[in-house]
């Protein structure tokens, strides 16, 4: 006994679906945004380590100072192209959370560069106590910058460009008066 050719179903199959093509819109963070998400949220994290330096009883063992720098270095290195990767990543991702989260992201690793220090005692366990507070706090300020933000549709920039062009604007040559000249068809009103 031989096995029947399976047959094919008759049901619809739906339409390839096409990607579209056009320009899509455009989440953009100016100079003065990325500063208040960036600058400020590294601020706060290198003055909480030094207000927490001169809490009398913490910086007994002396590892808060050399902390300092450690942020410092953390948001140059790590900060700065972390966070205008994330801003270009997902520049086409118009939701806010998505950027924060990845400003979240960039704040975590910020914890991983107090190795360059040493891996060995306790700075291992320095990197959440550096990463997580930074996490937060880019977090916040990329909250924080999101009324800064502005989004462009670059269909709608061309819509008005085309609307705009040269070639529809109608021109009008000053005559010595001041006053607009007017075409050889139209009859002056006063002396009609």
């Amino acid at each position: 006994m031989t096995t029947p050719a399976p047959e094919k179903s008759v049901r619809r199959r739906r339409p390839a679906r096409r990607q579209d093509t056009g320009p899509r819109p455009v989440l953009r963070l100016g100079l003065a945004g990325w500063i208040v998400s960036w600058l400020i949220p590294t601020a706060v994290m290198g003055g909480l380590l030094l207000t927490l330096g001169f809490i009398p009883g913490l910086n007994e063992d002396g590892f808060l100072a050399p902390l300092i720098p450690l942020i410092a270095a953390a948001a140059v290195v790590v900060g700065i192209p972390g966070t205008l990767l994330v801003n270009r990543l997902y520049r086409h991702q118009l939701r806010p959370t998505v950027h924060i989260l990845g400003y979240v992201l960039v704040g975590l690793l910020y914890g991983p560069v107090v190795l360059v220090v040493g891996a060995g005692g306790l700075v291992p366990m320095l990197i959440p106590l550096i990463g997580f507070p930074a996490g937060i706090l880019l977090g916040i300020g990329r909250w924080m910058a999101q009324p800064l933000a502005r989004v462009t549709d670059p269909a709608e920039d061309d819509a008005d460009a085309r609307a705009l062009s040269p070639e529809e604007i109608p021109t009008r040559t000053p005559v010595g008066n001041g006053a607009p000249a007017m075409a050889s068809d139209q009859k002056d009103p006063e002396n009609a």
